[in-house]
C-alpha cells in the first residue's frame, strides 16, 4: 500500500460541472438505445440536459430526440451539442444565434464559452451547491480544482467577498477581465483563450484525420498575435487552449513574437496533446508551462476511429517532454483532468499503465505534477499490481476541511 496526497486538478471546469451535477450523465453509456432509455427515465419537463456523450460509440438522429420534452445533449468534449425542437424554441428566446448556427462548428468553436455559460444558467449557483461540489470532489480524491473559464460575476463576487478560494481558482475571458474591479480581479488566476477545437468534435487542429473532419484554428496568425499582445497588457496569467500540432505551432510562433514580454506572469498551454519534440524545446525556451491531462491518454484508444496510428502514438508524449525537453513535473509540467473524468480513478491508471508507453509517468512524477504538497486533509492509498497492470485506490480524508 502506497500513500500519496490528494489531487490538485490544475485544469477543470469546477463550477460548470458543479452546475451540471444534476444533469444526466452518459459518460459510461456506449449504445444509443441505452442512452435514449436513460434520457426517457430522467426527463425534466422544463429542460433536460445530458452530458458525457461520445459520438465514437453512437450518434443521435433528430427524430430520436424530438419526441422528448426540451433536451440539450452535450458531447463529452464540451465542443459539440445537440438539441431538439422543443429546446430550440426555448433557446431562441435568449440565444437565437446558437439555434441558427449550431450546425456550423466554426461558429460553435468561436462561441464555445457563451454556449457553456448559457447551459449553466439552468442550474443557478449558490453556496450550498459549492460546498456540495467540494465534497463530491473530495470523494474522488481531489482537494483543489481549477475552473478554466468563469464568466458568471456572481461566482466571482462570491469568491472575492467570502474568501472561498482555498480549494479552487478561476480563469476568465479576455472580454470580461478588464471590466472587473480590483477585488474581482484578485480571485482570477488569469484569462483563457482558444486556438482550436477538440477531438470529440473533429475540430482539433491536427494535420491528418482518418475520416471526415473540420480542424479549426479560431484565429489567424495576425489575430492571435494581436490577442496575445492584448492579454499581456492585462498583467495576469494566460492560458491558451491548443490541442493539435497545428494549433500548438501557431501558438508558439505568436508567443515568440512577444518573447521579450514573457516571464512576469505564467503562460500556460492547455492540453498540448500533440506537441512535437521541436515544439517542446521551443516551449521550454520560452518558459511556458504545459498543463496536460493524463486521462486523455485514452484518446489514443477512444478516438482511434479518427486518429491514424502515428497520431495515436504521438498523443500526450510525457516521456519526450520530461526526458528530452527537460520539463519538470510540478514546475512547468502540471496535470489535471478537464473533468473528463474528474478524480483519481480517471488518471492514475492511465498514468502508470497507459495505452502507449510514451505516455507513462512514474509515480513520483505523477505526485509532483498532480498532487497537493501535504496530507493535512487526507491522502489516497493505492495498490499497484504490476502483473495485472491494475491500480486500486482508496481515498482517506479528514473532517477538518475548511470551506
Amino acid at each position: 500500500m502506497i500513500k500519496i496526497p490528494l489531487l490538485k486538478d490544475h485544469h477543470n471546469h469546477f463550477f460548470t460541472y458543479s452546475a451540471l451535477n444534476n444533469a444526466i450523465d452518459l459518460f459510461n453509456v456506449n449504445a444509443k438505445d441505452i442512452a435514449l432509455k436513460t434520457i426517457s427515465e430522467q426527463q425534466n419537463p422544463k429542460m433536460t440536459i445530458a452530458k458525457g456523450w461520445f459520438d465514437t460509440y453512437y450518434n443521435f438522429a433528430q427524430t430520436d430526440i424530438n419526441r422528448f420534452p426540451p433536451l440539450i445533449i452535450i458531447n463529452n468534449s464540451l465542443h459539440k451539442y445537440l438539441f431538439n425542437k422543443a429546446a430550440a424554441e426555448i433557446i431562441k428566446l435568449d440565444f437565437p444565434e446558437w439555434v441558427k448556427n449550431n450546425n456550423n462548428q466554426n461558429w460553435v468553436e468561436k462561441n464555445l464559452m457563451q454556449i457553456i455559460s448559457y447551459i449553466s444558467r439552468f442550474y443557478k449557483f449558490n453556496k450550498d451547491d459549492y460546498e456540495t461540489a467540494l465534497n463530491i470532489l473530495l470523494a474522488k480524491g481531489v482537494y483543489f480544482a481549477s475552473d478554466m473559464f468563469v464568466t458568471d460575476t456572481a461566482i466571482i463576487d462570491f469568491l472575492s467577498e467570502n474568501s472561498q478560494n482555498k480549494r479552487t481558482e478561476i480563469w476568465t475571458s479576455p472580454n470580461l477581465f478588464p471590466k472587473l474591479n480590483n477585488k474581482q480581479k484578485s480571485v482570477c488566476k488569469g484569462v483563457k483563450i482558444f486556438t482550436d477545437g477538440a477531438l470529440g468534435a473533429y475540430t482539433a487542429a491536427i494535420k491528418n484525420y482518418k475520416i471526415n473532419s473540420n480542424p479549426i484554428l479560431t484565429h489567424t496568425n495576425t489575430e492571435l498575435s494581436q490577442k496575445i499582445e492584448q492579454l499581456l497588457d492585462f498583467n495576469t496569467g494566460i492560458a491558451i487552449h491548443c490541442i493539435g500540432d497545428i494549433a500548438i505551432e501557431q501558438t508558439i510562433t505568436c508567443l515568440e513574437n512577444h518573447k521579450n514580454r514573457l516571464g512576469k506572469y505564467p503562460v500556460r498551454l492547455e492540453h498540448a496533446q500533440f506537441i512535437t519534440k521541436k515544439q517542446a524545446f521551443k516551449a521550454k525556451d520560452l518558459g511556458l508551462t504545459l498543463s496536460m491531462q493524463p486521462n486523455f491518454n485514452m484518446d489514443s484508444i477512444i478516438y482511434s476511429d479518427r486518429l491514424d496510428k502515428e497520431y495515436c502514438k504521438a498523443n500526450n508524449p510525457f516521456r519526450m517532454l520530461i526526458d528530452d525537453a527537460s520539463f519538470i513535473p510540478g514546475k512547468d509540467l502540471i496535470l489535471g483532468s478537464d473533468g473528463m473524468p474528474t478524480g483519481i480513478e480517471g488518471c492514475i491508471q492511465q498514468s502508470i499503465f497507459p495505452p502507449i508507453p510514451e505516455q507513462k509517468l512514474s509515480l513520483d512524477e505523477f505526485v509532483s505534477a498532480y498532487c497537493i504538497d501535504n496530507t493535512k486533509y487526507g491522502h489516497i492509498e493505492i495498490e499497484i499490481d504490476q502483473l495485472k497492470k491494475k491500480i486500486i485506490s482508496r481515498i482517506i480524508f479528514k473532517n477538518n476541511l475548511q470551506y
